[in-house]
């Protein structure tokens, strides 16, 4: 089955709104009006989306590309606007033998049911399916067409735009066809009011033939955006049909990755109407001036939350007692509970709610392989304990394959893969000059690592692997942008550097800001990131939004998405690795392009949020 959206024409009547833009590319909530049906046609499973343009079509090519979700886009272009029948007859070749889901580029359906839709037109081997909504304002009805069906829903009369409307039935763009509706494009009668041909008039063509035409309601909410009222009632729907979520988190004061991404889910929430606030111990000046409109709401408490962590049992003990007692008090001002890191995901059992939790990184609650038995049963009860909380969940994300396998093995629970979002915009935008001018760069082959100075961001075996290249790569210099989080290591990675004279290849620039950071990866030649199954996601991704390339552990949870996506080299010999690159520079350098698309469409905070927001409303409709 193919999706065919029709987006070819202006729309006069939207008047300032439409008067250099399509108006299926006007924003609602930071999203234009095609995107929503564009969402349709990735869940009805579709093989290709064919998108009909006219008016301004340079600018739906240009953002939709030539898939969206990895399903083929087609784009027929239709000289004159001459109504939706003319508009089918432009992609009728395209079509080809194929049934197909009709949709309008300017609808908005809220909380539609595609799948039920499909379903029911294969099993009961319909000819048309109308997708239809019930509508109480009659003169509403005025604006599509009503259908007039009989007590099983099979339909008998369809009128289009009709003045007295009698019956609530109210029909949408959405109608899946079978092939064969096609042969009705010819003998489709101009319409006398409108001078055009009418989609209905098609349908009626059949109805009168006693094909199996029947109606399916497949929302409550329904509406065609042809004025500015119908888009501020789309925007109210809208924001009415919207779960409120909060999020919890342990700290909102230290801007680690995981604090990073909740910044950004809040503010692309609040962009898409819906309202959040973060539940956390404590925050700061820089969170809330990033945070667009989202209160941090923070309990009484005792607890000195530094990085790395809790520093001991009882703290987190005193941190559930904390949040349990808050939790029972907020949790009826939402809908949904969107957890993070632990603790948190024990701080509202046995108490039920909707709730989906981003699995950063599971709890350590595992034994030492040579743990005592005391041990081994005192961690064997916390996790009996762990997994019963986790069951009260109702959804569990993850970022990619590993921590997917990871979830199965400890809690025996699917998990839905979100990958994390990338800020492209800022990261992809960097002066490289800047930074090689400050730390006399030129004329270096620059290899960039970031992240806190750790053994888990394992950059012993990046040092390790400068040494093994730097005969072969004389120029070579390796530039650690992070803190110093675990003196003991950085200790000794000075000390290896010392013993092996490698003081003129590695550099230290302690933590960085964001912009210097940007700059940094524009600045640099290759990103190197020798990471373990924990920690360090972003870090890759956000280089590569400079086009430069990066090499990652096989063991890196990221490692899947780089291999997947091929934007990078993945392996865990890192000087080979290095030296492959170094030889093949040019190359390397030339697909940075294509790798920055790539993650401009796959991996923005955009579409994080998005799989995220159906995430909590797949929970909420649960309950």
């Amino acid at each position: 089955m193919k999706a065919l959206i029709l987006a070819g024409g202006r729309g006069s009547r939207l008047n300032e709104f439409t008067k250099d833009k399509n108006k299926s590319m006007i924003k609602l909530f930071e999203k234009p009006l095609i995107e929503y049906n564009l969402e349709h046609a990735v869940e009805a499973g579709v093989g290709e989306i064919i998108i009909v343009v006219g008016y301004k079509s340079e600018e739906i090519i240009d953002y939709v590309g030539d898939s969206y979700n990895g399903v083929k886009i087609t784009y027929i272009f239709q000289k004159e606007q001459k109504g939706l029948i003319h508009a089918i007859e432009c992609a009728k070749e395209f079509i080809g033998k194929s049934d197909f889901i009709l949709m309008l580029g300017d609808e908005i359906l809220i909380d539609v049911n595609i799948r039920k839709m499909i379903n029911r037109f294969r099993k009961e081997d319909l000819f048309v399916l109308c997708g239809v909504t019930i509508e109480e304002d009659k003169s509403s009805i005025e604006k599509t067409y009503s259908v007039i069906t009989d007590k099983n829903g099979r339909v008998f009369r369809l009128i289009e735009k009709p003045k007295f409307p009698i019956n609530k039935i109210k029909g949408t763009g959405h109608c899946i066809m079978k092939n064969e509706i096609l042969k009705y494009l010819e003998r489709t009668p101009v319409n006398m009011n409108r001078g055009e041909r009418e989609l209905v008039d098609m349908i009626q063509l059949a109805v009168d033939e006693g094909k199996k035409i029947y109606v399916e309601k497949i929302t409550n909410n329904y509406i065609n955006v042809n004025t500015e009222e119908d888009l501020r009632l789309a925007e109210e729907k809208m924001k009415n049909s919207n779960p409120r979520v909060l999020i919890v988190h342990t700290q909102m004061k230290f801007l680690g990755g995981a604090e990073l991404l909740i910044v950004e889910l809040a503010n692309w929430l609040t962009k898409r109407g819906i309202r959040n606030d973060i539940f956390a111990l404590s925050s700061s000046q820089e969170v809330k001036e990033k945070l667009i409109n989202t209160e941090i709401i923070i309990p009484k408490h005792n607890i000195d939350l530094n990085p790395p962590g809790f520093k001991n049992l009882r703290e987190i003990i005193n941190f559930i007692r904390i949040y349990r007692k808050e939790l029972k008090r907020l949790k009826e001002d939402y809908d949904v509970i969107n957890f993070h890191n632990f603790p948190v995901t024990w701080s509202l059992w046995p108490r039920k709610k909707p709730s989906v939790w981003m699995l950063n990184e599971p709890p350590n609650l595992w034994s030492r392989p040579d743990a005592g038995l005391g041990l081994k049963v005192i961690n064997w009860v916390r996790n009996y304990f762990d997994k019963r909380v986790v069951r009260g969940i109702n959804i569990i994300c993850v970022a990619d394959d590993f921590n997917k396998q990871r979830c199965r093995e400890r809690y025996g629970r699917n998990s839905k893969i979100v990958y994390y979002g990338v800020n492209y915009e800022f990261f992809s935008e960097g002066n490289s000059q800047k930074v090689i001018e400050k730390w006399d760069l030129k004329k270096r082959f620059i290899v960039v690592q970031s992240g806190m100075i750790s053994e888990i961001k394992n950059q012993m075996e990046s040092v390790r692997a400068i040494l093994k290249v730097k005969d072969k790569i004389p120029n070579v210099l390796i530039v650690f942008a992070g803190e110093v989080a675990d003196k003991r290591y950085g200790a000794q990675i000075k000390e290896f550097i010392k013993n092996n004279k490698l003081e003129k290849n590695v550099l230290f620039t302690g933590n960085l800001n964001r912009e210097d950071l940007r700059d940094l990866y524009h600045a640099s030649d290759v990103g190197l990131f020798p990471v373990g199954k924990q920690g360090g996601w972003l870090a890759p991704f956000e280089l590569l939004c400079s086009g430069n390339p990066v090499i990652v552990s096989s063991e890196m949870g990221a490692a899947s998405i780089i291999k997947d996506f091929n934007l990078g080299v993945v392996s865990r010999d890192y000087s080979e690795s290095l030296l492959e690159v170094y030889s093949r520079l040019k190359e390397f350098k030339e697909d940075g392009e294509k790798r920055r698309k790539i993650i401009r469409k796959n991996l923005g905070w955009d579409v994080f949020s998005d799989k995220m927001i159906g995430a909590f409303k797949d929970a909420w409709k649960k309950n």
